[in-house]
């Protein structure tokens, strides 16, 4: 038997570089999600795309997207082991 698990969060865009092309950044507002601990998360932007654009891309993110649901499934291994 599988267990689902749903996890939300807050989130917010930024602009970063990594010594390339531009990146949109996913900003948690809370470290609430245990499977996004210690992760960053980064979008990156075609080479064409001006930091001007990126910016207008960054505004229509941060009006339009709340947050993040991640869902994760695992097996009960104990329900497995005497089922089988």
């Amino acid at each position: 038997m599988a267990t689902t698990k749903i996890e939300r969060a807050g989130v917010g865009f930024g602009i970063g570089r990594q010594g390339g092309p531009i990146v949109i950044e996913a900003r948690l507002h809370h470290d609430t999600i245990s499977e996004f601990r210690g992760v960053q998360i980064g979008f990156e932007l075609l080479n064409g795309v001006t930091l001007g654009h990126a910016r207008r891309i960054l505004g229509v993110l941060n009006e339009n997207v709340v947050g993040v649901v991640v869902t994760t499934t695992a097996l009960d291994v104990k329900t497995e082991a005497a089922s089988g």
